[in-house]
């Protein structure tokens, strides 16, 4: 086997392989005979066929095969014997004919590829005279309290009280039929729990001046906001479903008498040492503990937010700051090749984004050779599992058949382990660079993300048009 090299530029050249017939040749007769061997046909016995019908029926397949076989090895270890890089796959010179193929004349075999080597430049854009925006994203007491609030009525709940009503509280009635103004002699009583939001505002006003064991009057079929006839019978006059049939008249009056009998309020926990005992919270034994391990998280969080906006400041300016010198016309030409079905219009369309692609690539190339980082099994494990729970919370059954569902996703792992391995790339990234730090609230950071994220969208939306 034979090369020979003809340099178009500094990152294109011409490679022609040149096999003699003794190159391959043995390899066909070999493959020849195993499948003498291994084939029957109707008329011969198992390993009795004739050779002469072999090389008719499979001769020029196993040629070629064979042939594009060796070339596909020759060229790889030319490249590896070289130490060279290709930006893309080799694709065939324009003048190169077709192999012609006939295994009743073998002859010499002579290809040439046109190949493109990753391009060699220093990659700009890493270095301590690089400056860089790391937003410190201060916490807002507002958002603690929030969180405090809720987690205080997350565990709260409903108590006796006789103090003034409001929206949130609950309220027995015990209500009995009307006949005028006077309750029916043998009328139709019930009792009920409402809560004051559900009144409509033909009620809902006088009945928040009451107080508990206060009495008033009020149509059954109006004292809910937005109530259907079910919801009245179902909720307030607690009859069964199946006791009448739809539209029949039930023989109950609109017009009812309440007694307010009960009334609760919604009481917030209180989180006392005893509270975080009996709910079982490791480490946390006061509000102060709960309120510290709050603001921690968010702490966290928003420097992970911070962290993810800083790397994708710095992967924007090395886009921008380190071109990839790649003849286009190449790109074209291998596009052509790859999508053969395509038109010059679809190609030409194309070439902008496969250009973005392949510049990145390189540079993610570039980081990988120079930041030595791994991510190993146990951590892209650890990751999807905290995936996981984030579906199904702390449900140790559901997480196990996720968990089983997720490593069985092909594309989901390898998706998974690439932001890893970007992620730690990125993390050594940043401590190579001056890291200026800005102090920014967390709604404006949102605002600064947002408006970064619209102006990606419209990019790509105008690349597409184009």
């Amino acid at each position: 086997m034979e090369f020979k090299t003809n340099n178009i530029d500094d990152n294109r050249f011409e490679l022609t392989i040149k096999l003699s017939k003794d190159d391959f040749i043995n390899e066909v007769d070999k493959q020849l005979k195993k499948k003498k061997k291994e084939t029957s046909f109707k008329g011969f016995r198992k390993g009795k066929t004739p050779m002469g019908f072999l090389r008719r029926t499979f001769g020029n397949q196993i040629l070629a095969d064979v042939i594009n076989k060796k070339i596909d090895e020759g060229l790889s270890k030319y490249l590896k014997d070289e130490g060279i890089e290709l930006m893309l796959s080799p694709i065939a010179v324009d003048n190169q004919e077709p192999l012609d193929i006939d295994i009743n004349k073998v002859d010499d075999i002579e290809v040439a590829f046109d190949l493109h080597k990753k391009p060699d430049y220093e990659l700009k854009g890493i270095s301590e005279e690089d400056s860089y925006t790391s937003y410190d994203i201060e916490i807002d007491q507002n958002i603690i309290d929030e969180q405090l609030d809720r987690f205080k009525k997350q565990y709260g709940k409903y108590e006796p009280y006789d103090g003034d009503f409001n929206e949130d509280t609950y309220i027995t009635v015990k209500a009995d039929e009307l006949d005028g103004d006077s309750i029916k002699e043998d009328g139709y009583n019930t009792e009920f729990s409402i809560k004051l939001a559900e009144l409509s505002d033909e009620y809902k006003d006088s009945v928040l001046k009451l107080k508990k064991d206060s009495e008033f009057t009020f149509d059954v079929y109006k004292l809910l906001a937005d109530a259907d006839d079910k919801k009245v019978r179902d909720y307030l006059l607690n009859i069964e479903e199946n006791d009448f049939e739809e539209g029949e008249d039930i023989g109950i009056g609109n017009m009812f008498k309440g007694k307010i009998i009960a009334s609760e309020d919604f009481v917030p926990a209180e989180l006392t040492p005893e509270f975080f005992e009996e709910q079982n919270f490791p480490n946390i034994k006061s509000e102060e503990d709960y309120i510290k391990l709050v603001t921690d998280d968010f702490k966290k969080h928003y420097e992970l937010e911070s962290d993810k906006f800083l790397q994708l400041e710095i992967a924007e300016k090395l886009k921008e700051i380190n071109k990839l010198p790649i003849n286009k016309e190449y790109v074209k030409r291998w596009l052509k090749e790859q999508y053969p079905n395509k038109t010059d219009e679809e190609l030409e369309n194309s070439m902008d984004d496969v250009y973005k692609d392949l510049n990145w690539q390189s540079i993610v190339d570039k980081l990988i050779k120079k930041y030595n980082v791994e991510v190993t099994k146990e951590e892209l494990s650890m990751k999807l599992e905290s995936q996981a729970r984030q579906m199904v919370g702390g449900n140790q059954e559901m997480l196990s058949q996720i968990m089983e569902y997720m490593i069985k996703d092909e594309k989901l792992v390898n998706n998974t382990y690439n932001e890893m391995f970007i992620d730690k790339i990125f993390g050594e990234v940043t401590k190579d660079v001056t890291k200026v730090s800005e102090k920014i609230s967390w709604d404006d950071f949102v605002k600064l993300a947002q408006k970064y994220n619209k102006q990606q969208v419209e990019e790509t939306q105008s690349q597409e048009e184009e």
